[in-house]
């Protein structure tokens, strides 16, 4: 059942046997982790539905039930992350041994290179996760000692939520916009490693599907190089982008600083439904606002590239390639941002009626919708743009191996 994203773990695993085995302890994992989740949101449903109802004996007793399942499949769950983790680590940093596949010793050390690597790198996201949630436990004890007899969260208590959801926040950014950037230069495991999962996947009779994250062609040396085939355009358009990153990365930050901020403000004053979304209003809204700014001149790059494109039968494929990417962002490429609204929109209109409620999470829905729907597409889109970009890439090539040769030398039967 899930066998397809159990896939880079048993690229690891030579024995047959032990694969096995490495797959019960992943799929138990999976299991126990989908039921605390479904947990997790009944615990959250019931809790809007039951709240006029929560001094009830009846309603009472399924709250505290559910908060006692929420409990131990939580830890649970982490105790099998943790086991699963340590079993694959102690995989990862076995050396090769005589008659194993020799990719699979070399996918082992990459992964293993490519895992220290991002931890070296990551030490100070984890740094402030560390300090946040080491201010969260002083300041609930504080909150508690200066408030023993008090039902609801002090000042205290609030700030201290407030730091550690921070620390989350920035741990998850920072691993986030590491990946991303690793992907765009092409540095991703999964590109680093394409050849050698093919060759695996190849010998323990799996299909090999195209995988997204191991497409080096997506990259933005490459994106850029089909694009723009005019090297002049091409600097251009990357000093551009570059430009662009120093003012929309802080201004993300800022925006994320300000999401919190409204959690902290909505909740402190038993306004949770609005929480949701002013998150999605100021993250995505503020994101998509600023980057709408900043795109005009990028625009008039890419404009000037497409009439040359038009202009130059050598650039013909180069001109498939375009209309493919402006056809898909005219309509298809549009449904995740279409969904966003409709979240967005969703949010506020539940958190109008319900403003102390936590009904206005239910417009995660379509924003969960518009992630997996993009997701196919982009994948469609790919699939369809390889075969061009492989023929610009022969085009290349027999350009480069002509380059000093013999005027008719290149037309010479082959």
């Amino acid at each position: 059942m899930f066998e397809k994203m159990f896939a880079k773990y048993a690229r690891a695993v030579s024995d047959e046997r032990e694969r096995a085995w490495l797959y019960g302890k992943y799929r138990t994992k999976l299991v126990v982790n989908a039921i605390f989740i479904a947990v997790c949101v009944a615990f959250v449903v019931l809790a809007a539905v039951l709240h006029p109802y929560i001094e009830q004996d009846w309603a009472l007793l399924l709250m505290t039930a559910l908060m006692f399942g929420w409990i131990g499949f939580g830890i649970a769950a982490l105790c099998l992350w943790i086991s699963f983790k340590r079993a694959y680590r102690a995989i990862l940093n076995r050396p090769a041994y005589e008659g194993e596949m020799p990719e699979v010793a070399s996918y082992r050390q990459k992964v293993a290179a490519d895992r220290k690597s991002t931890i070296k790198k990551m030490w100070w996201a984890w740094l402030v996760f560390g300090i946040c949630a080491a201010l969260f436990i002083a300041l609930i004890a504080v909150d508690t000692i200066k408030n023993p007899d008090g039902e609801e969260m002090g000042v205290y208590g609030s700030v201290g939520t407030l730091l550690l959801l921070a620390g989350a926040l920035t741990l998850f950014f920072a691993y986030f916009i590491s990946a991303v950037l690793k992907q765009q230069k092409g540095k991703a495991i999964e590109q680093q490693t394409a050849a050698e999962a093919e060759a695996i996947d190849r010998a323990q009779g799996r299909e090999t599907r195209y995988d997204p994250q191991s497409d080096v062609n997506t990259t933005i040396e490459k994106m850029y190089g089909y694009l723009f085939p005019n090297e002049e355009l091409r600097e251009r358009a990357h000093a551009e982008r570059k430009r662009r990153t120093k003012i929309i990365t802080p201004t993300v930050i800022i925006l994320g600083i300000a999401a919190i901020a409204a959690i902290f403000i909505f909740a402190r004053f038993d306004l949770f439904g609005y929480a949701i979304p002013a998150v999605y209003t100021l993250l995505f809204g503020g994101t998509a606002l600023i980057s709408g700014c900043t795109g005009g001149k990028l625009k008039a790059i890419e404009k000037e590239q497409k009439a040359e494109l038009e202009s130059r039968p050598e650039y013909a494929k180069n001109l498939e390639w375009y209309r493919l990417y402006d056809d898909f962002y005219k309509f298809q490429g549009k449904i995740f941002y279409i969904c966003l609204a409709a979240g967005t929109a969703l949010g506020w209109a539940l958190a109008i009626p319900f403003p102390s409620s936590s009904w206005s999470l239910i417009s995660i829905v379509p924003v969960v919708a518009g992630i997996i729907v993009n997701s196919k597409l982009v994948n469609d889109l790919r699939k369809k743009a390889l075969p061009i970009e492989k023929q610009i890439d022969e085009q290349l090539a027999a350009g480069s191996d002509n380059v000093g040769a013999e005027p008719g030398t290149d037309d010479i039967e082959t």
